[in-house]
């Protein structure tokens, strides 16, 4: 009996463990430039993710499962777009705890007739 129970014990906390326990983030590209532009960096509190590579018409989610030591509200993200030229724009959002926020790079540089880039 003793067994079952330290079985049961032991697959309750395995289940209890779970990235479910933190926020996501994920990133999605819908540029639409006439150069090929893809997200490098994203920056945001206690977290940098670099070397990436989201092409446009896709994503990527981030597990924030280190915690946000400032808290879920008014976080600002930075995100970084490569191409001919490197493009920063940021954006602050708030996060809820087992939630998957996602913000949006969208647009084109200016010349192309359109308002240049942006996250929303």
């Amino acid at each position: 009996m003793k067994k079952i129970i330290y079985l049961a014990l032991i697959i309750l906390i395995i289940g209890c463990d779970s990235d479910e326990d933190h926020p996501s983030l994920k990133v999605v590209n819908q540029t639409n430039d006439s150069n090929s532009k893809s997200i490098t960096s994203v920056r945001l509190v206690d977290y940098e993710f670099t070397n990436l590579s989201i092409d446009e018409g896709n994503s990527q989610t981030f597990n924030l499962d280190s915690g946000m030591s400032g808290g879920y509200e008014n976080i600002n993200i930075i995100v970084r777009l490569s191409g001919p030229q490197t493009i920063y724009e940021n954006i602050g959002v708030n996060f809820d705890n087992e939630e998957t926020t996602t913000i949006t790079m969208k647009g084109c540089i200016s010349s192309e007739g359109c308002d240049g880039f942006y996250l929303e």
